[in-house]
């Protein structure tokens, strides 16, 4: 075999590989980056990979990261077969006001002030937060905030 077909055929696993691992993440084609930008923020938009944190990375205590721990309205730790997985202002208002959704009241993603996002009201921040303080605390060697917000 030729160098530049046995490249081909390695390259073609390797891009394989990368698909399956996407798809072992139940990350849907298109969402294996994305950019969350709910609310404005004096740090910058999101840049997160679901993929990424569900095939490469794990919990302080080991444990793997599920959809479930982001997407808290899934009923398994997994999304089921055609079970939607929804976003979070398919819930939590944009607007800073709380709503009622299946007749519980739902706080807002975030609430503003001078325009901007009070980042200890963001509702998924704390998410975030947590599981990265807890990798610090213990020992484990984990993304800053200006990794993941983008100016």
């Amino acid at each position: 075999m030729s160098k530049i077909k046995l490249m081909l055929v390695m390259m073609t696993g390797v891009v394989a590989l990368g698909v399956a691992a996407v798809a072992m993440a139940g990350v849907p084609a298109g969402k294996e980056v994305l950019k969350i930008e709910l609310l404005p923020v004096k740090q910058g938009a999101v840049t997160f990979a679901p993929a990424q944190h569900a095939t490469e990375f794990k919990k302080a205590d080991g444990a793997a990261i599920t959809c479930k721990d982001c997407h808290h309205t899934l009923a398994a730790a997994e999304p089921a077969a055609g079970e939607a997985v929804k976003s979070c202002d398919s819930c939590h208002a944009k607007d800073g006001v709380a709503k009622t959704v299946d007749g519980k009241q739902v706080p807002p993603v975030g609430t503003l002030k001078d325009g901007k996002a009070e980042m200890k009201s963001v509702i998924f921040h704390k998410t975030c937060l947590d599981c990265h303080k807890a990798m610090k605390a213990a020992g484990k060697n984990i993304a800053g905030c200006t990794t993941c917000h983008k100016k």
